[in-house]
């Protein structure tokens, strides 16, 4: 009896297995294809600039020194001063140095070094900030990175406009062989996306150092450099 029931269960899962396969389709081995990449590009220049600030503590040696807080109030106030927004201004590090600490006669004091992070909407203003600190007190500045607000739209944009560029390939290499592009097959794409440039530092020099009188005619009239853009796809047309 148990066998029996075997043999008719093997019979049900063989049937079961032949019906499956009739409702598969035959896979096409003869379709024709065509495969193409598009691209495009575009260069825009950011609205977000990141510059870290860098000022240090320093004595003179009449034994006065010029500390943090009286240090980092001249930025803020030089920052408010240009017409950015405070919470531009962020704290990006701290630290501190004392390279005497075992020398009798030099001094002992603790002078602290504090990075601070300036988002503006482009470099113009940066002259006018800087001229208005102690000239002494700035270590270094650096552009830590650059952006737009809006890159994720731009970008997808530009993807946009690279599937239609393939199309508009296909149609044209097609074209003279009285054929024409039919549905997709396959869509990929490939990452281009933009990353920021870390620049050099450049140290104090002459433009810290201007009065605030001359501040208000430092205002740099240069553009900051252009972010490129580029979008490319590779899509799989059928040939209809």
């Amino acid at each position: 009896m148990k066998k029996l029931n075997v043999f008719i269960l093997a019979i049900l899962l063989i049937s079961f297995v032949t019906e499956l396969r009739a409702q598969e389709k035959p896979s096409d081995i003869s379709q024709r294809t065509i495969s193409v990449s598009g691209e495009a590009e575009k260069e825009i220049q950011p609205d977000i600039i990141y510059f870290t600030i860098s000022l240090k503590e320093y004595q003179l040696k009449t034994g006065s020194k010029f500390e943090m807080n009286e240090l980092e109030n001249q930025l803020v106030n030089s920052v408010e001063k240009a017409g950015i927004d405070k919470e531009s201004l962020t704290v990006e590090n701290v630290y501190g140095y004392n390279y005497s600490w075992n020398k009798k006669n030099e001094n002992k004091d603790f002078m602290a070094r504090k990075q601070f992070q300036l988002k503006l909407p482009d470099a113009k203003k940066l002259n006018v900030i800087l001229s208005k600190i102690d000239p002494k007190a700035i270590e270094y500045v650096r552009v830590s990175q650059y952006t737009h607000s809006r890159i994720n739209e731009l970008n997808q944009d530009l993807q946009v406009e690279a599937v239609k560029n393939a199309k508009a390939k296909a149609e044209a290499l097609l074209k003279p062989l009285d054929e024409k592009v039919g549905k997709v097959l396959e869509v990929s794409e490939n990452q281009q996306n933009f990353q920021p440039i870390h620049y050099k530092s450049y140290q104090n020099n002459r433009m810290m150092s201007v009065s605030a009188d001359e501040s208000a005619s430092m205002e740099s009239d240069l553009d900051f450099k252009n972010i490129k853009l580029k979008a490319e796809v590779h899509i799989v047309f059928l040939i209809q």
